[in-house]
């Protein structure tokens, strides 16, 4: 008899131990579901935060009408324009390096950290002794070397050269009153 009743009450605590253990795995189950409903919110948010994320093209274009005012300022001897769209140049370039972008296993951040490190100093330096010798040599460095990273990453269908003409209209590049 004694073996009877420590049967039984072996079966009921392994029957409560049945249920509780269902219990806490439908709970965590519920809270898994609930958690990946909240991962695919986040997700879905992530995506359209992405979506109207500019991309390396529309930053790239930033770069470039820069890099065209700045060539204007400089030809104009603006030092302290050049000055602006030197620190203007740099937030796009930097804007440009945080999307971590590779192209044909060509990884831009580094040549864009390098370009923003190296030869946007020597426009301020430029600017800085007012020489306009100086500002068109780091101009054309600047130029080779955009086209050295486009030609490396497969891009040297995309070739940029010194502006022809302004690229704004609507801004005076000479200091100094009305023209």
């Amino acid at each position: 008899m004694d073996r009877n009743i420590l049967s039984r009450v072996i079966m009921g605590v392994l029957g409560i131990a049945v249920v509780l253990l269902f219990i806490w795995t439908r709970s965590v189950e519920k809270e898994n579901g609930e958690l990946r409903d909240s991962l695919a919110r986040m997700n879905a948010v992530l995506d359209s935060v992405r979506s109207q994320t500019p991309g390396l093209g529309e930053r790239m274009s930033a770069v470039q009408l820069h890099t065209s005012k700045l060539w204007f300022a400089g030809q104009a001897r603006n030092w302290k324009l050049v000055g602006y769209e030197v620190h203007e140049l740099e937030e796009a370039v930097e804007a440009a390096e945080a999307l971590r972008v590779r192209k044909n296993n060509v990884d831009i951040t580094p040549v864009l950290q390098s370009l923003r490190q190296t030869q946007l100093p020597l426009f301020e330096q430029a600017a800085e002794k007012s020489d306009p010798r100086a500002f068109t040599d780091a101009y054309n460095q600047t130029i080779e070397a955009c086209n050295g990273c486009h030609r490396a990453s497969g891009y040297e269908f995309i070739h940029i050269i010194t502006p022809t003409r302004e690229p704004v209209t609507n801004q005076q590049w000479q200091m100094g009153g009305h023209p």
